[in-house]
């Protein structure tokens, strides 16, 4: 494979070869995506594959990507994608994520949840950004009701740690605004099983910020 590398002809050589294969990904993505074996052979042609091939195999997935974020399989090519994709591929992504309120129900998801916090995790700034910004959302009206995303999923049992992670990842303006709405809802999460693993989260990293 280092030989490959250093050598474009042997590597040209070796990409034709592999043609078929990613012949076969491409013709049979989103099945292959969903396998449990599958799911890494199509990881590995977008991380290893020449740029033609993994473009190929990248665009795929995006034409299915909605069914791939909520599957068991599926949502770790996602990540991959996230780690591998261009800047088109990612904003795909995190549109279906943010799009018409969609972050509360994807954050409560098993799988989609990582998809969540691998965004926070290797997204740019401004991915990051999108994603918090929709984890503040308030729409609480004393006579409508309505909720505040990062409290309600503070208290969910695979959410918080969505918000974990925002906790940790969060910086500037949005961490300060991240930290005082939980920390104003500190008795209402102090009740919630969940909620608690969230503020030991947050005091752990204000007693850090203090150090």
């Amino acid at each position: 494979m280092e030989e490959a590398a250093n050598n474009p002809d042997i590597a040209s050589s070796l990409s034709d070869e592999m043609q078929f294969i990613i012949d076969d990904i491409v013709n049979n993505t989103e099945s292959l995506s969903s396998h449990r074996y599958g799911c890494r052979v199509v990881q590995r042609a977008i991380e290893h594959c020449v740029d033609d091939q993994k473009n190929e195999v990248l665009e795929k997935i995006i034409s299915c990507h909605k069914s791939l974020v909520v599957d068991q399989y599926g949502n770790y090519v996602i990540q991959q994608v996230l780690v591998c994709g261009s800047e088109d591929h990612l904003s795909a992504i995190l549109k279906t994520l943010t799009e018409n309120d969609a972050l509360l129900k994807f954050s409560k998801h098993k799988y989609a949840s990582n998809v969540v916090e691998a965004i926070l995790e290797h997204g740019k700034p401004d991915h990051k950004e999108t994603i918090l910004k929709s984890l503040l959302k308030d729409t609480r009206d004393e006579k409508k009701g309505g909720y505040c995303c990062v409290i309600e999923l503070s208290k969910d049992s695979i959410a918080n740690y969505v918000v974990n992670k925002a906790i940790e990842v969060s910086k500037d303006e949005l961490r300060k605004d991240l930290f005082e709405v939980i920390e104003s809802s500190r008795p209402e999460l102090s009740k919630s099983q969940y909620g608690k693993y969230v503020l030991q989260k947050l005091d752990k990293c204000n007693t850090k910020q203090a150090t």
